[in-house]
């Protein structure tokens, strides 16, 4: 519950419901207690005032005419609300209506409000006699000769007024509140839906479908113009991006025919030389850079072609382990060439969903970068394990190592770190792996590892963008 208050919390239209509506609760809770103060004022002033009055009547009384003065006034009460008591000094009734001296009534001779027990005015009051006791304002007075005189007005009613008008408060405060939040949950739900459809369509078009945009609804609203501002930019994007690539890809395609004609007639002139002579060896030189010009267009239409692909051609379960068999094979005669330490750990894996040929060519480059760069007598490590979130492969070497500052540019075309540049290269082997795992959805990381490189690669499907 806490959980789903605070996400609908962060949609501003949930919060400005909910302000509202508390600025109205703010604004009733002011209202009604401003009512509730003046009817209250209102009310005692008008009932002490009467009691005041009532109190004057026994000035200058006393003895017999007082209990004959309280009997007569209780007599021509027609409303039954008027309390009167003469006790005697030790707090014996003498007349009127009450049974006991109040307890919470002080004989100061100041009004104040107190509890009381009379028949007939709380039979009056709605109130039975043997189920308590009523409300009533009234001030207590020792007389000269020792009694003690109580008068007052019954305020049971009024009271129950005031309690009405709290209640009233309290109740439409909640309701205004209640009504005001799930106006705003009801509100930001339709949002959270239209956020969700922009989310899941954003992560397909960071997932390579540029041909999508940003869906929008006939309301107009805010949404709906910066979805509108998104699309605009999305179109621009991949106008550029296509005229990019398709000048990239052509100028690869085009060049490779003749370079590898060149490469041909090179090879054919050759032929016909001696071959310790200086003319041969100069060939030879060309033969070799026309060699690194091919593959470097043979990888640069080889991303082409992986970042082209659909993210479900050609997938299926793939066994892990059964990659590392074929890697360790391949590899091993390799490591053994440059005296490195090479091993292979594979723990049970589950197996993935991918393109199995496509991963087998991105792990390939993994293991194949670790040997070219690292040292004669230095070491490698494939290891396979399962992790909570799923599969994972790692690749650690104890070579020149990568600068932290340049782990995300190696991913990127022709990009060469500083300590790598020694070693020949051109710098699209991890772009062809970075193609490779973008289209499986896997995470490429690089972790620390002290010395040399270490590559992790979690073979699952990352939900979040």
């Amino acid at each position: 519950m806490i959980a789903l208050v605070r996400n609908h919390w962060r949609i501003s239209t949930f919060r400005m419901a909910a302000l509202f509506a508390i600025i109205i609760v703010i604004g009733n809770v002011g209202l009604l207690a401003s009512i509730y103060w003046q009817m209250s004022y209102y009310l005692e002033h008008r009932v002490d005032k009467s009691i005041a009055g009532m109190a004057g009547n026994f000035s200058g009384t006393a003895g017999k005419d007082m209990a004959r003065l309280v009997g007569d006034t209780l007599t021509y009460d027609s409303r039954k609300s008027d309390i009167v008591g003469l006790f005697a000094a030790d707090g014996a009734a003498i007349s009127g209506n009450l049974r006991t001296i109040p307890r919470d009534l002080a004989a100061d001779g100041e009004i104040h409000r107190f509890s009381y027990t009379a028949p007939e005015q709380l039979a009056a009051a709605g109130i039975s006699p043997n189920s308590g006791s009523g409300v009533a304002r009234g001030l207590a007075r020792r007389l000269p000769d020792g009694t003690l005189l109580v008068v007052g007005r019954d305020f049971t009613q009024l009271a129950e007024i005031d309690s009405i008008i709290l209640r009233t408060l309290l109740v439409s405060g909640t309701v205004v509140l209640a009504l005001g939040l799930s106006t705003g949950f009801a509100l930001s739900m339709r949002s959270l839906r239209r956020i969700n459809a922009i989310r899941d369509t954003s992560r397909r078009i960071v997932s390579g479908e540029l041909s999508l945009r940003i869906p929008s609804s006939s309301d107009h609203d805010e949404l709906d113009l910066l979805a509108g501002i998104v699309n605009l930019m999305l179109d621009e994007i991949e106008r550029l991006l296509t005229e990019v690539k398709g000048v990239t890809d052509a100028v690869a395609h085009d060049l490779r025919t003749p370079l590898t004609r060149l490469r041909l007639l090179l090879q054919r002139t050759q032929s016909q030389l001696p071959a310790d002579s200086l003319a041969c060896t100069m060939l030879d030189e060309a033969m070799h850079e026309t060699d690194a010009l091919l593959v470097r267009f043979r990888a640069m239409l080889r991303i082409s072609e992986i970042e082209n692909l659909k993210r479900s051609a050609g997938f299926g379960m793939v066994e892990l382990g059964d990659i590392l068999v074929q890697l360790e094979e391949l590899f091993e005669p390799m490591a053994e060439e440059k005296a490195l330490i090479f091993a292979v750990q594979a723990e049970p894996a589950a197996p993935v969903e991918a393109d199995r040929e496509l991963l087998f060519e991105g792990f390939s480059n993994l293991v194949d970068n670790a040997i070219k760069f690292t040292p004669s007598g230095g070491s490698v490590t494939v290891r396979l394990s399962q992790s909570a979130l799923g599969p994972r492969l790692d690749v650690i070497d104890s070579g020149c190592g990568i600068a932290p500052e340049e782990r995300n540019s190696v991913l990127q075309r022709y990009f060469r770190g500083h300590r790598q540049r020694d070693v020949p290269g051109h710098g699209l082997g991890l772009s062809i792996v970075a193609a490779v795992m973008h289209l499986h959805g896997f995470a490429l990381t690089f972790e620390e590892s002290g010395t040399g490189t270490h590559v992790c690669v979690l073979c699952a499907r990352q939900a979040e963008i």
